[in-house]
């Protein structure tokens, strides 16, 4: 008989949310994290004085019935967490080299903005909304209509939106609705949220993202922290085990049970398991291959990771708020081609000049969460950056990479700062606290591949079927999710660990 009904791999979002789904349910459930700490991009970092969140920094879709709120609901958790809503007249400010757009809450309150700063292109405004309200139907349609061939074809003939866009890069869209750049620069400006330029990012995602935005952008009271426990202390009260520090090595399947293996030589059976880790690293180097189809293996080996990020976690006695700072995230652009920007985000160059960047201030949005001491502010700035950059320094340990990964590293982080400075005035002078931290710090910390922050990149030919979204790997009881299943992002991923709870919990039904 086996040791637990499931075992979960991986506690990010939707590591946890499986987890509960099923613990909920009376299944017994062990969930193993490599880390000394549970909750993946939900992991805060405290340095002295100072918390920082890693992988949250807004959330959409959270008014009472709203998409993400029935998610939480339905999980349980809705009630005990507490959010506050970021400005609703603009919560993230685009800035531009020559003008500056705000994207608010409510979808007519945001295209009524647009046609009024680009009034020459109302047609092409009014076209933007209308393949978007399309696209969303479709989508909503996707998750409810019949499977097979003509199931397909019946879909796409009522939804004609998606034989147009459903394989187009947002830059496709983007040119069928207007010629203006500066327009486009406006609509292609959320794209460090899914993390690819206009002309290689999905349609399907761009859109996907703005909307669940455009009905408000919330943060959770107490940060990240908060959000993670969240799950967890129900997970304890439903008598789920959880171990820390037990990085799983190997999964291999003798008849009916898996065996699980971890770094510290400790071994668990199971008759489920289920897996947060990137499918790449699940399925390409945790699984015994001897056991897993040859077509699903063949899918592993061409699945791209996505961009990373490169971070400044900032912990300053400046006030904020006098200087303008407010809830609202700045995003700053120092061209209107995106682009040319990604093309221009690579390492070697952000040691000169940093193109693109975020501002973002915990302490601000949520100023009694426990961020900082009283008097004094938590800033991250972002940027995003490609791997091949940090790439020769990979193979060593963390934190011991060596004198030149620090100076590079630091180059980087004193550019960046430097760049933060237009918006926060002598920021280089007020560091109470700075850590840089680069795509080799995703790698480590949360095992992403190569250091991407949305799991495999978000491109036409990976979405759907180009992804995990079935939440199944080909090897009958070994479940996926995460953001390899459905696509990045925290909404997502709790998505997918319910939806592949639910499936696990089917298969484990007599």
């Amino acid at each position: 008989m086996a040791d637990y009904q499931t075992i979960v791999i991986g506690s990010g979002a939707g590591g946890l949310s499986a987890a509960l789904t099923l613990a909920k349910q009376g299944i017994s459930v062990l969930l193993l994290e490599a880390m000394p700490a549970f909750g993946g991009y939900l992991n805060p970092f405290r340095r002295g004085a100072y918390t920082f969140d890693t992988g949250l920094h807004y959330l959409g879709q959270l008014g009472k019935g709203e998409y993400f709120w029935r998610l939480l609901d339905k999980l349980g958790i809705a009630d005990s967490l507490n959010f506050v809503e970021l400005d609703p007249d603009g919560f993230d400010r685009y800035i531009f080299p020559d003008f500056e757009f705000a994207l608010c809450k409510g979808k007519e309150r945001y295209k009524e903005r647009l046609v009024k700063e680009f009034p020459r292109e109302e047609a092409g405004v009014n076209k933007y909304f209308d393949v978007l309200d399309k696209m969303l139907k479709a989508m909503s349609a996707s998750t409810s209509g019949k499977g097979g061939t003509l199931g397909m074809l019946g879909f796409l003939m009522r939804h004609p939106v998606m034989l147009k866009y459903g394989r187009a890069t947002y830059q496709d869209l983007l040119d069928n609705v207007t010629k203006d750049k500066r327009l486009q620069a406006v609509l292609a400006a959320h794209s460090g949220t899914y993390g690819l330029p206009p002309a290689r990012a999905s349609a399907i995602i761009a859109l996907a993202v703005l909307d669940s935005y455009l009905k408000g952008a919330y943060y959770p009271k107490g940060g990240s922290g908060a959000f993670r426990d969240a799950f967890l202390n129900p997970l304890k009260k439903h008598g789920a085990q959880t171990r820390k520090r037990a990085r799983v090595v190997r999964i291999d399947k003798k008849g009916q049970e898996f065996l699980v293996e971890t770094e510290p030589g400790e071994q668990y059976t199971a008759q489920v398991v289920i897996s947060n880790v990137d499918p790449v690293l699940t399925l390409g180097q945790l699984v015994n291959p001897e056991v897993m189809p040859p077509k699903t293996m063949e899918k592993v080996t061409h699945l791209r990771p996505s961009l990373g990020a490169f971070y400044a976690f900032i912990g300053t006695d400046l006030d904020l708020p006098s200087l303008g700072i407010t809830d609202a995230n700045i995003h700053h652009y120092n061209d209107i081609d995106m682009n040319r920007l990604y093309e221009t985000g690579k390492g070697l160059h952000l040691q000169e000049n940093v193109p693109g960047f975020l501002i973002t201030s915990p302490s601000v949005k949520d100023p009694e969460g426990g961020h900082a001491p009283q008097g004094r502010h938590t800033v991250e700035l972002i940027t995003m950056v490609d791997y091949e950059s940090f790439e020769k320094w990979a193979h060593r340990p963390s934190m011991k990479r060596g004198e030149d990964y620090d100076n590079f590293k630091n180059k980087i982080g004193e550019r960046l700062i430097e760049a933060a400075e237009r918006h926060i005035p002598g920021l280089s002078e007020h560091l109470d606290h700075v850590e840089f931290a680069t795509p080799l710090s995703n790698e480590f910390w949360v095992s992403a591949v190569r250091g991407g922050c949305y799991g495999p990149e978000q491109t036409p030919d990976q979405m759907g079927p180009g992804r995990f979204s079935s939440f199944t790997s080909g090897l009958e009881g070994l479940f996926l999710v995460g953001a390899g299943t459905t696509a990045g992002g925290i909404s997502p991923c709790i998505a997918s660990g319910i939806q592949a709870g639910g499936k696990a919990a089917a298969y484990l039904s007599p």
